[in-house]
């Protein structure tokens, strides 16, 4: 007979703000004699405990707001950093080059933003592909452009992050729109996996492997594969969908359960 320990489930989240109401009432009826001289703490008084329960109840008050409003918050962020990629070239092109490169600043932590992987809007082209003999530094290099009237303005993401971020909004949207008819379970790892991690990691790893061996290895007569707009779109757009159909179910759960616990024991809807 198999005597092993069976795993201790997580706490859901009835369990855990029933924990730290706990510690707060304990924190609040002041240490034990003992604790209290070693330490040199003092009960607290009961304007005090009073002051303290205000505070732990405006915390959950905002708790239980951001429970039945998290999916509109998630869905407009999206959307807006979504947005804002668009209106950098916007603003170029209208004359505002401060502010539009403001905005290619904000993002150039989460995007290389290499113009040959990039959107151009406002020009005679879409895109302007590389044909893979960029050396490093000219890659690097190039990410500072961000067009001219010539050619058209540069979007401040490219097009993979462009697609990721702007599929996660559409999906969030979609969800919200039949999350209450429906109880929509989170998608399976294995179809995440399958379906949107490897496609993007094939497309975007394939594609930096080919450039390492060519700056490594200069002997080695192989041509960097660059990958196109199409498919960039196509595996950054399933990520960013999946991502969300195997986040978002988890969410609806976790705060689902926070509005319930906060809903009886205050009343609130």
């Amino acid at each position: 007979m198999n005597t092993s320990p069976q795993p201790t489930p997580p706490p859901n989240a009835q369990e855990i703000l029933a924990e730290a109401q706990r510690r707060i009432v304990e924190r609040d009826n002041g240490l034990p004699k003992a604790q209290e001289s070693a330490t040199g703490a003092k009960p607290r008084s009961p304007q005090e405990l009073e002051a303290q329960e205000r505070q732990l109840r405006r915390a959950n008050r905002a708790v239980f707001w951001l429970s039945k409003h998290w999916l509109q918050l998630f869905n407009g962020f999206m959307l807006v950093f979504t947005a804002l990629t668009f209106l950098a070239p916007a603003l170029m092109a209208t004359g505002h080059t401060e502010s539009g490169a403001f905005i290619h600043r904000l993002y150039d932590p989460f995007c290389h933003q290499y113009p040959f992987r990039s959107w151009f809007l406002f020009g005679p082209q879409a895109a302007y592909p590389t044909d893979g003999t960029l050396a490093p530094a000219e890659m690097l290099a190039t990410s500072k452009f961000l067009g001219s009237a010539e050619v058209g303005f540069k979007t401040a993401l490219c097009q993979r992050c462009i697609a990721i971020y702007g599929a996660m909004a559409l999906a969030g949207i979609l969800y919200g729109l039949v999350r209450r008819r429906w109880a929509l379970k989170p998608l399976p790892i294995w179809a995440y996996v399958a379906f949107g991690i490897v496609p993007m990691g094939l497309d975007g790893g394939i594609q930096w492997l080919t450039y390492i061996i060519h700056w490594l290895a200069p002997g080695v007569q192989i041509t960097p594969l660059e990958t196109t707009p199409f498919m960039r779109t196509l595996t950054g757009g399933l990520f960013g969908a999946l991502s969300a159909a195997v986040l978002y179910p988890h969410m609806q759960v976790f705060f689902d359960e926070t509005y319930q616990t906060l809903a009886e024991r205050y009343g609130w809807r």
